[in-house]
């Protein structure tokens, strides 16, 4: 099956269509798999910082705060236990803890390409045939804002590292900028709309569909 993918030029004017029978806009959508990719990705990048201290790590509590006996009162061993104020912590996160999650290369891959299906079929992918603004931010703006999606949260992802494209967007709120070869199921989830060249759908289908 067939997607047609509509390119614009950097007016936003429609120019054209781009025809694409790859799997890269074409798979089958399961949500359930998207989550679980998502869910492993997000705790991979979380780093973990922080900790608690356990009753051992507390400064003090050297003294036994009163003898085993004769006082009427519990006997406590250490004024650093968790059930005391200025104590320990029972179970608290510790900054050992590893966040990362081993995700399957394939099934991450097929999450991919589930969610640029989706967002193909929903037309909030634009294929931008040249959108040379010279590095400049007025012009990305205005690109943005002929497309619609000025103010949106837009991916823009270009088949290689592109320094003058990220230097047009990185003063426009909400826009953020990836080369194809770091692009990943986060950041597809997290932005509203998808803005690519011809070249990325190229860059896009070597590294994800095999």
């Amino acid at each position: 099956m067939s997607v047609i993918l509509k390119t614009y030029n950097v007016k936003g004017e429609s120019v054209g269509e781009l025809k694409s029978d790859s799997i890269l806009f074409n798979e089958v959508v399961h949500p359930s798999l998207v989550h679980e990719v998502y869910t492993l990705l997000s705790s991979s990048m979380r780093q973990g910082g922080a900790n608690t201290k356990t009753r051992g790590e507390v400064r003090g509590g050297g003294k036994k705060p009163w003898k085993q006996k004769g006082t009427g009162r519990a006997r406590h061993g250490s004024t650093r236990s968790p059930i005391w104020v200025g104590g320990g912590i029972t179970f608290g996160p510790q900054k050992e803890k590893n966040w990362r999650r081993k995700i399957n290369k394939q099934t991450m891959r097929k999450a991919l390409r589930m969610i640029l299906s989706q967002r193909a079929a929903s037309s909030t992918v634009f294929v931008i045939n040249d959108w040379n603004t010279a590095g400049k931010t007025k012009g990305f703006s205005a690109l943005l804002l002929a497309l619609g999606i000025k103010g949106r949260s837009v991916l823009v992802v270009t088949p290689a590292k592109e320094d003058m494209t990220f230097r047009a967007a990185r003063n426009v709120g909400r826009v953020d900028v990836v080369p194809a070869n770091a692009v990943n199921v986060v950041e597809l989830l997290e932005h509203q709309y998808v803005v690519i060249h011809p070249d990325t759908v190229g860059a896009l289908e070597k590294l994800f569909v095999k």
